[in-house]
């Protein structure tokens, strides 16, 4: 048995086993939301985050073998190669896009709350305290609570498809999405495609799934399994808001990131009395369930860095991590970019030295260093920049790209200086 975080991972899940875990991380309120806001602008394109995903997992399916033999999570790895600093640098980055994730979540629950009638700033307070509370609850209850909720609200998205009119769209789903492709920018599209796709490939929390199966085939079956039922689920809501759309049911839509929720809610109210309520309160549980969850994660990594006086009081880091995913969550950008934009850093930060790890190129631990170092600064710094209004709508284009450019440029120029000391080292030996 491979150890994980010090203790002995239990390697039993199968491949079906992996696939059902890897789609239900995947399919959440950020997906959801964040599906139906992008498909009232972009119709089926607004599909790409959910498509993006899957052709992450089809990704994360060809390295799958070579992580599942290691046994370690991403940051254990960059551990293992380049020493303790660079591993405590990897899971305090990690908190970089589980802020935004968090954000989307916060921005789920708002939604749903302004349908619930509990106008601005009330209800983001409202919605922010009961993720802190719901993060201190007893985990195996809780988990099985919201994911109830979670399914409760799919369930009733497949309902919707054939009620609105949607199934047309569904079958129609792959033509309709490439012919909708031009609604977006063309970098704007291989942006967000992407950096979902690579978070799936580099996430910790899709890893921890495949490091658990029965064998190294397990992991990679069940990431394929995984990859082809996003395919499929990730056109849904695109194909309900297309349908509801062309009947003039979203005519007054005040906000796209009520599009889901509100068409859930109306579709249940038609199957009994008070359904439409109860189907808000099932995903108003669903957010604050996803919420919790990573603001849970987000404490303990926290609690990690933290000074010991304050590492002693868990509430304290949860407190901080909600404070970031709020101050996200204030910006007005759309789900999906919310998420994809914070990713950006991660992966600028963390991609070379990741690609070098896979590939057996072999960086010192001062290599690596100054490799991550680059890629954060320059990305973070195009980030803060695009915030602050500076830069125009190619912000996370030019955050990706730079990062990464950068960072690739400073780990070769150091490769070539450590081969050019080297020799010098000879001649001097000679």
């Amino acid at each position: 048995m491979a150890e994980q975080g010090g203790g002995v991972m239990e390697r039993a899940l199968s491949s079906l086993q992996i696939a059902a875990l890897l789609v239900s991380a995947s399919y959440g309120i950020g997906f959801l939301f964040g599906t139906g806001e992008l498909a009232l602008a972009h119709g089926m394109a607004g599909s790409i985050y959910g498509i993006a995903t899957a052709f992450g997992m089809l990704a994360l399916a060809v390295v799958a073998r070579q992580l599942w033999s290691s046994g370690l999570s991403v940051w254990d790895l960059f551990g293992k190669a380049y020493g303790a600093l660079m591993r405590e640098w990897v899971a305090a980055l990690s908190l970089v896009w589980m802020a935004g994730v968090l954000a989307a979540q916060i921005h789920g629950g708002v939604a749903v709350a302004r349908l619930l009638g509990l106008a601005d700033p009330y209800g983001l307070l409202v919605v922010l305290s009961l993720v802190f509370v719901a993060s201190r609850m007893d985990l195996r209850v809780a988990s099985g609570v919201f994911s109830a909720c979670l399914l409760a609200s799919g369930l009733v998205l497949v309902y919707a498809l054939f009620v609105s009119g949607g199934v047309g769209h569904f079958t129609q789903a792959v033509p309709e999405f490439l012919a909708d492709m031009d609604t977006f920018r063309p970098t704007q599209f291989w942006t967000v495609s992407l950096a979902v796709c690579l978070l799936v490939v580099t996430g910790a929390d899709y890893h921890q799934f495949l490091m658990s199966g029965q064998s190294a085939r397990s992991a990679v079956m069940g990431c394929v399994l995984a990859g082809i039922a996003l395919f499929l689920i990730a056109f849904l809501p695109s194909a309900v808001v297309m349908a509801m759309q062309a009947s003039g049911a979203l005519r007054d839509m005040p906000d796209g990131k009520q599009v889901i929720p509100w068409a859930l809610s109306h579709v249940a109210g038609t199957l009994a009395g008070g359904l439409n309520s109860g189907m808000l309160l099932a995903l108003t549980l669903a957010a604050l369930g996803s919420g919790a969850a990573i603001l849970r994660a987000m404490g303990s990594a926290l609690s990690a860095t933290l000074p010991k006086r304050y590492a002693s009081r868990p509430w304290m880091a949860s407190t901080v991590a909600l404070f970031l995913g709020a101050l996200l969550a204030t910006r007005e950008q759309g789900i999906v970019e919310t998420m994809v934009s914070v990713n950006i850093i991660y992966l600028a930060s963390i991609g070379v030295c990741f690609a070098a790890l896979l590939a057996n190129i072999r960086l010192s631990a001062e290599q690596a260093r100054s490799t991550m170092a680059a890629g954060l600064v320059v990305s973070g710094g195009i980030y803060a920049a695009g915030w602050m209004g500076l830069l125009d709508d190619q912000t996370d284009t030019l955050s990706l790209i730079l990062g990464w450019s950068v960072s690739a440029g400073v780990a070769v120029v150091a490769c070539l200086r450590a081969s050019h000391d080297r020799r010098d080292v000879k001649k001097s030996c000679r």
